[in-house]
C-alpha cells in the first residue's frame, strides 16, 4: 500500500499515522508469543515502510505533496522518531498554497505538479513485488488537499485502473475554518465519489468531541485529533489474523455496491493515558454492544445519537427498543486476547434487520488480531457503510446551495476556469448519493 499525503492536513495526519505505526511496532507488552509478534511486525513493516535508511531509520512508503513549505519542512526535519521520509518523495511547490480554492488546486496546481507526482508514485510502485493500492489522506476544506488531491486521484484511476484507491477525507468543522469550505467539500466529495473505490469520511467535530469528552484533552489541539484519527485508521488497516485479508478484500466487503462507496469508522475504547490503570475493565460483549449502539437513530428527531462519545457499560439493557441505521455492510475488527471466560461474540451484528434487503451475502465480517494494539488490552473498530452518512452530506448540500443561489464566492472559482455547470454537476452527483443513502430505510428492532 502506498500512502499519499496532500496539503497541510494530509501531511500532518500522515506524519502522526506513521508515528503511531512505529509506536505499535515498538510496543513490548504484546500479549502474544515472540513468533506471533514477529509475524505481525514483519507484516506491519512491509505494509507501511520501504526499508531502512543509512541512519538506521524506517523509511515510510509515502509521497508528500504540498504547495507550502512550512508543514513539509517541519515534519520532514522531525528527528524525534525512529522513522523518516525519503527526500525524493517530498514534493513541494512553494508559492503561497492554493488560496483555499478547489478550482485553483484542481485546475492549476494539480496540472503543474501531476508529472512529478506520478513519476514519484511509479518509482515507489516499481520497488514492490506486490502492490494492493493507494491510501490518500486529505482535507476537503482548503485548496491543496481538496483540489490537488482530487486531480491526482483522477489520474491514478486512469493509470492504475485495477488498483484500489482508498481516500480518507477530513471534513471541516461546521463553522469557523474557511468561507469557501462548503464549496471545496462539495467539489471534492463529488469528484472522489466518481474516481475512488471508497471514501472514508472523518468529521473534525466528532474527533474533537472524542478528545474533549472521552480523552479529557483541554485544550484539544490538532495533534490530539490526528492521534485519534490515526488510531481509527490503524485499527482498520493494521494486520489481522486472517492471512487472506488485504485492502482489496476489505473493499469487497464494505463497498460491495457501486452506488454506496462511503464509510465511517466507529471505535472503542478511548481512554486518557493517565486514567488507563484506573478505568474499569469491560468485557468484549460490552464493547461490541457499545459499537452496535453507535448505529442507533433517535426515535424523536431522527438525528444521529452520538453513542461513540459515551463510555461503554457492562450492564446491557434487554428491554429498550431502538431504530438502527440501515447498513450496506459492516466490518468489525477486534484487537486483543479473547478467552473462554471472555469470548468475542458478534451475533448482534449478524442480524439481517440491520442491513439492506437486497444485500443477501457478506453484509457482516468479523476480523480479529490477538496481538495488543498500541498497548490497549482490547480495541475495536467498526468500519460501517450505512444510512447515517446522509446526515452530514445533506447538511453540506444545504449550506453549499444557499451560497450558490446567491452567487457567493463563485467569482473566485470562475477565475481559474470552473464554470457554473461544474458546480451543478457536483450538486447532482452528491444529491444522488444522498438520495441513495436515504432510501436505506431503517428497521425498528430491539
Amino acid at each position: 500500500m502506498l500512502t499519499i499525503q496532500f496539503g497541510q492536513c494530509g501531511n500532518q495526519l500522515g506524519h502522526t499515522l506513521f508515528s503511531e505505526v512505529s509506536s505499535d511496532l515498538e510496543c513490548t507488552n504484546t500479549g502474544v508469543s515472540y513468533k506471533a509478534n514477529y509475524q505481525y511486525s514483519e507484516d506491519t513493516f512491509n505494509k507501511w515502510f520501504n526499508g531502512i535508511s543509512k541512519s538506521n531509520e524506517r523509511l515510510a512508503r509515502a509521497v508528500l505533496v504540498d504547495t507550502e513549505q512550512k508543514v513539509i519542512s517541519k515534519i520532514y526535519n522531525d528527528k524525534s522518531n525512529s522513522w523518516t521520509y525519503s527526500t525524493t518523495n517530498v514534493i513541494c511547490q512553494a508559492g503561497g498554497g492554493c488560496a483555499n480554492n478547489w478550482a485553483f488546486g484542481y485546475m492549476i496546481k494539480g496540472y503543474e505538479l501531476s508529472n512529478v507526482i506520478l513519476n514519484c508514485v511509479r518509482q515507489e510502485i516499481e520497488k514492490l513485488d506486490h502492490f494492493d493500492g493507494f491510501l490518500l489522506l486529505l482535507s476537503s476544506a482548503g485548496g491543496t488537499g481538496s483540489g490537488i488531491g482530487s486531480y491526482i486521484t483522477e489520474l491514478l484511476r486512469k493509470e492504475y485502473g485495477k488498483k484500489s484507491i482508498v481516500n480518507t477525507t477530513i471534513l471541516p468543522f461546521s463553522f469557523g475554518e474557511v468561507c469557501t469550505q462548503n464549496y471545496n467539500t462539495l467539489l471534492t466529495l463529488a469528484k472522489l465519489y466518481s474516481e475512488s473505490d471508497i471514501n472514508i469520511l472523518i468529521e473534525n467535530e466528532q474527533i474533537y468531541n472524542i478528545c474533549t469528552n472521552l480523552l479529557k484533552k483541554s485544550p484539544t489541539n490538532l495533534q490530539d485529533m490526528n492521534e485519534v484519527i490515526s488510531e481509527k485508521l490503524l485499527a482498520v488497516f493494521q494486520p489481522v489474523d486472517c492471512i487472506n485479508h488485504n485492502i482489496n478484500s476489505l473493499l469487497s466487503q464494505i463497498a460491495c455496491h457501486p452506488s454506496y462507496k462511503i464509510a465511517t469508522i466507529k471505535s472503542s475504547p478511548h481512554i486518557p493515558a493517565a486514567f488507563a490503570n484506573y478505568e474499569p475493565v469491560y468485557n468484549w460483549n460490552s464493547y461490541i454492544h457499545h459499537l452496535k449502539q453507535t448505529l442507533r437513530i433517535s426515535n424523536f428527531n431522527s438525528q444521529l445519537t452520538n453513542v461513540e462519545l459515551k463510555i461503554p457499560s457492562n450492564s446491557l439493557s434487554n428491554t429498550t427498543h431502538h431504530t438502527y441505521a440501515c447498513s450496506i455492510s459492516n466490518v468489525l475488527i477486534t484487537r486483543g486476547i479473547a478467552s473462554e471466560q471472555d469470548p468475542i461474540v458478534t451475533d448482534i451484528f449478524k442480524e439481517k434487520h440491520l442491513y439492506a434487503d437486497w444485500n443477501t451475502i457478506n453484509w457482516f465480517t468479523h476480523l480479529h488480531q490477538n496481538r495488543k494494539f498500541l498497548n490497549h488490552d482490547k480495541f475495536l473498530a467498526l468500519i460501517t457503510n450505512n444510512f447515517q452518512i446522509s446526515y452530514s452530506l445533506d447538511i453540506l448540500l444545504n449550506k453549499a446551495w444557499k451560497s450558490y443561489v446567491h452567487s457567493a464566492f463563485l467569482h473566485q472559482y470562475k477565475q481559474f476556469g470552473l464554470e457554473e455547470d461544474d458546480f451543478l454537476q457536483a450538486f447532482a452527483v452528491l444529491e444522488n448519493v444522498v438520495k441513495d443513502y436515504k432510501e436505506l430505510v431503517p428497521h425498528a428492532k430491539q
